[in-house]
């Protein structure tokens, strides 16, 4: 597995990747239209909020790739300090695809004077994204208002 910044050669595989992850994660019983409408939207922006993050200084982007198939991507803000999108494929669950992109998105924010109080937004019932978070140091401060799927935002203390 190979972490490299992210190019424009990756748009391409950028929506459809971000289908299988937040079809993976984002639907549970019960969730009806709220997930439905909240995945379509994200599948709909990804590229295009991938391509505005590899043109902006205030941004990195980095993909894991394995034999040159896009694993996941990760995307950073410097001056929040938060890791924005953090996407990988259910089938590279459990690969280290998505420990190797945090860990370069979090030396990436620390290398501009980050290196701590890093934000990120979960769905409240992701727990296995949650636990991921967590063996980075963040924690649950408390849920994000006005979500159609109830969302909360983790931080990392240090």
């Amino acid at each position: 597995m190979q972490i490299r910044k992210g190019t424009a050669d990756d748009l391409p595989f950028i929506r459809d990747l971000t289908k299988r992850a937040t079809d993976s994660t984002y639907f549970i019983e019960g969730m009806g239209d709220a997930a439905t409408n909240l995945v379509a939207r994200y599948v709909e922006q990804s590229t295009s909020v991938f391509e505005n993050a590899l043109g902006s200084g205030n941004h990195t982007v980095y993909v894991a790739t394995k034999d040159d198939i896009l694993l996941g991507y990760v995307i950073a803000i410097h001056n929040s300090p938060e890791i924005d999108w953090i996407m990988v494929d259910p089938a590279s669950h459990g690969s280290g695809a998505g420990k190797a992109l945090m860990m370069a998105a979090l030396d990436a924010l620390s290398e501009k004077g980050a290196r701590s109080n890093v934000r990120l937004k979960v769905v409240a019932h992701n727990e296995r994204a949650k636990a991921f978070y967590r063996k980075f140091g963040f924690l649950v401060t408390g849920p994000v208002p006005d979500r159609e799927v109830p969302t909360v935002e983790m931080q990392r203390a240090a």
